[in-house]
């Protein structure tokens, strides 16, 4: 075990005292050693800190920036590229959710949490994507689940946060925020949004940093996109991946 190494496991362990956490608690961390290698220590208030031994420093958060950069760089499909795919391969844009609701599976399938994915509860879209998405949606899904288990790691999946949106749904989500755009690929039932922040954690018995969550579903979409599967937009404010079926 390296020095480093040594001196995380006994910070893990002060934490622990401090916060009335039992070391018992640790063994669900018995990876440590492996993240404390990259400077990473876990602690009972936060699933993960920072610290640089030698300089006493957080470097995590120019890290996450650097990662930022290289994520916005790599996924910068532009909207107009969306909008050209969604067009081509989506729906007539629909006013109401009721339009949805009648329409048949293979026009408009419904989207609904599974083994792959949650969809978290939707404010300003309808749970539904064209077969196609769909089935992207669940290879995206089904392909992040496979890496984790490469690395050894289950009971994560990714969450959707946006799926369908209507003419009705544009029109209430520009009432809280005036810069929603109508010129938006989700009216065609092609696209759909992934968080990079947020997962569904379902097994507390299996863990990994939120920051190698974010590296694998990225290299997923990245594997997807070069295969000319989707186009991939890395949005910052929303905290998401922005993707549509090609």
């Amino acid at each position: 075990m390296t020095i480093r190494a040594v001196i995380a496991l006994l910070l893990f362990a002060t934490a622990c005292c401090l916060t009335g956490c039992s070391m018992q608690a640790s063994e669900k961390y018995k990876d440590l050693a492996e993240y404390a290698d990259i400077d990473f220590v876990y602690n009972a208030d936060s699933l993960y800190n920072t610290i640089d031994t030698e300089s006493g420093t957080t470097p995590y958060i120019s890290r996450r920036k650097k990662l930022a950069a290289g994520y916005r760089r790599t996924f910068n499909d532009l909207n107009d590229i969306h909008m050209q795919a969604a067009i081509r391969n989506g729906i007539e844009p629909l006013e109401t959710l009721a339009e949805a609701d009648s329409m048949g599976f293979w026009t408009l399938a419904r989207i609904d949490s599974c083994r792959y994915y949650k969809v978290e509860k939707l404010t300003h879209s309808a749970p539904y994507l064209t077969p196609q998405a769909k089935w992207l949606l669940m290879n995206i899904g089904r392909n992040f689940i496979d890496s984790l288990a490469a690395h050894d790691v289950s009971g994560y999946q990714i969450i959707v946060t946006s799926l369908l949106r209507t003419d009705d749904s544009i029109r209430r989500l520009k009432r809280r925020n005036s810069n929603a755009s109508e010129n938006s690929a989700h009216r065609f039932g092609t696209t759909f949004d992934i968080s990079y922040i947020h997962y569904n954690h379902t097994d507390s018995t299996s863990f990994m940093p939120e920051y190698r969550l974010k590296e694998i579903l990225a290299e997923v979409l990245y594997d997807l996109r070069a295969s000319d599967r989707c186009y991939v937009k890395y949005e910052v404010r929303q905290g998401c991946f922005h993707i549509t079926a090609r």
